[in-house]
């Protein structure tokens, strides 16, 4: 009796073995997005996401023999939602929010550095040395955006900020007057510039809200959320060699070259 419960024992383990190692396995290609507005970094071009952060990850899971993806899934709302439900496997280059760390396994390293700038009419300008000074102002940010849990936290509780869908849509309100001010990232903000043909109108204000940077999240719905470690140690060394910043300079040129075609007045 005593033997038979022994072997049920084994085939009983076995069994739990075989089952999980299916679950284990199960990451077999990385399906990952990105901001579908957000250049350099990454932005959508004839249905697919493209820029520094494609280039980036393509090549780190080139590189540990994974397949992988870059899927555009809609507006930025949606991508987020995407990654919470496990959707999809990866969302590239976010900044962590306490929110966004309940469904996002994130990168202890950075993907790139992302600094936060307040951007304002050239015909309007206004005073941002401290974050109370765009009180009483209203201001724009594209839906889902974050900049940092200290201004994040300020801005909920003092300040006016419009949602858009887009970066184009804030940029047009504050050209127009309909805004005061528009919060994005520096690079991203001057690449919309770039094609929209109003750098001359719009432009950042000298004071950063934040020298930040972005890294990469993982759905913890997803089996993909393994390779974090070893992806982590990649964008390590892509920092330490300048593989980073080469690509975001790459990245940045060939938005201005798809753009070429289609600048907006």
């Amino acid at each position: 009796m005593v033997l038979r419960r022994a072997h049920l024992g084994v085939l009983l383990l076995a069994a739990l073995a075989a089952a999980a190692a299916p679950a284990a396995a199960q990451c077999t290609r990385v399906v990952f997005s990105a901001n579908p507005d957000y250049p350099p970094y990454h932005w959508a071009e004839n249905g697919r996401i493209v820029g520094a952060s494609v280039a980036l990850t393509g090549r780190i899971l080139d590189e540990l023999g994974v397949r992988w993806e870059a899927r555009f899934v809609g507006p930025w709302p949606r991508v987020l939602k995407s990654a919470e439900y496990g959707e999809i496997d990866l969302v590239v280059s976010l900044k962590p929010t306490p929110e966004r760390e309940v469904y996002l396994q994130f990168t202890p390293s950075p993907s790139f550095p992302n600094p936060m700038a307040v951007f304002s009419a050239r015909a309007r300008p206004i005073r941002f040395d401290r974050p109370e000074d765009l009180i009483g102002r209203r201001g724009g940010r594209t839906a889902g955006d974050r900049f940092g849990d200290s201004f994040d936290r300020f801005a909920e509780k003092s300040l006016t900020l419009e949602d858009a869908d887009s970066l184009d849509v804030n940029f047009g309100k504050l050209a127009a007057g309909r805004i005061d001010y528009v919060v994005t990232g520096l690079y991203t903000g001057r690449a919309h510039l770039l094609r929209t043909g109003m750098a001359d109108r719009v432009a950042p204000l000298p004071h950063l809200v934040n020298e930040g940077f972005v890294h990469h999240g993982f759905s913890r719905r997803s089996p993909c959320a393994e390779l974090a470690a070893a992806v982590d140690a990649r964008l390590q060394a892509a920092q330490r060699s300048g593989l980073a910043a080469r690509l975001l300079e790459e990245a940045l040129q060939q938005w201005q070259h798809s753009a070429a075609g289609s600048r907006r007045p």
